[in-house]
Parts: C-alpha cells; sequence; structure tokens
C-alpha cells in the first residue's frame, strides 16, 4: 500500500516532470507496455478510441501535447490512493478539473492511467 509520504513526493516529482516539458523526464515514469487513455488522445490525435498503448506510442502524444500547449502548470487539488494506484485531481493545462487515475506495476512505474476531464 503506498504511504501518504510516498504519494505526496511522487505526485510532487510527476508534476514537475510535465510541467518541465522534459519527455524522458516525463517518460521515466511509466512501464514500456504503459496504457494510456485520455480523451485529449481523441481530440489531438483524432483517434475515437482516446488511448495509447506502449512508451513509444505515449511519447509521441505528450509530445504533441507539449507542441500545442506553450506553458503546462498543474494545480494539485488532492490525491487519493488506492492499493496499487493513485487519483490525481489537478486543475489542467486550460484550468479544467481533471482526475488522472494511475495504476502501479510491483515496481511502482505506472502501468494504466486513465485521465478524466469535467464536462464544463
Amino acid at each position: 500500500m503506498l504511504t501518504m509520504e510516498k504519494t505526496a513526493d511522487y505526485v510532487k516529482r510527476w508534476v514537475a516532470a510535465f510541467e518541465s516539458k522534459d519527455l524522458d523526464r516525463v517518460l521515466a515514469f511509466y512501464t514500456d507496455d504503459v496504457i494510456f487513455h485520455s480523451p485529449l488522445i481523441a481530440r489531438l490525435s483524432h483517434d475515437p478510441s482516446g488511448t495509447v498503448r506502449g512508451k513509444t506510442a505515449l511519447r509521441a502524444y505528450v509530445k504533441k501535447g507539449f507542441e500545442v500547449f506553450d506553458h503546462i502548470k498543474f494545480t494539485v487539488l488532492d490525491v487519493l490512493r488506492g492499493v496499487d494506484s493513485i487519483a490525481i485531481h489537478y486543475k489542467g493545462i486550460t484550468g479544467t478539473h481533471v482526475v488522472e487515475v494511475l495504476f502501479f506495476d510491483h515496481n511502482g512505474m505506472v502501468r494504466e492511467s486513465y485521465v478524466h476531464y469535467a464536462s464544463s
């Protein structure tokens, strides 16, 4: 089970990686066979499934996001812990509320992620 201290440190490093717009730093959190689900994938790649599979596909998606959004700033509002997952509630790039659920493998790497955006 994830401790509050480890979770807080993890989220701080995860946010800093995205805000740095450093692809390698971001991708270091994910397994090679990661599955990543997000409505933004559908929007940026015109893939209605909203899913990318594998670190190579995730790299292309994140790179595209870094190109589309000049400045990335996440304001973490809450973090909820599960057995092998966390849910991060934050204000995203456009100020929209986002909940991202990260599922970890036994090495603490993200094996699957589900991103949810507020409807307004």
